[in-house]
């Protein structure tokens, strides 16, 4: 139930969901999504450990390199899912 929480505490910021969408599908280095978000390094760096730590995210070092690719992409569809659901209230 714990992991639970913490993945439905890691999909209540929308920074963290771009993150995911972001990375839908590939790996990308966290370096490389510095410039997609108006927020500082260590805002970015605090979200991305979330992920990590719920286990939404897998995080690998290559060299100077942190590597982040999705740990299961069946949360892309929950996002859709989400998205969906509080499109139809409107």
């Amino acid at each position: 139930m714990k992991r639970e929480v913490l993945i439905y505490k890691a999909l209540s910021c929308k920074w963290r969901i771009k993150l995911l969408e972001e990375l839908s599908g590939t790996t990308k280095c966290s370096c490389e999504l510095d410039h997609l978000f108006p927020v500082d390094k260590t805002t970015l760096s605090r979200h991305i450990k979330m992920l990590v730590d719920c286990g939404l995210l897998r995080e690998t070092k290559n060299g100077t390199r942190k590597e982040l690719c999705i740990s299961d992409e069946r949360i892309l569809d929950v996002i859709k899912l989400v998205k969906d659901i509080a499109s139809t209230g409107e």
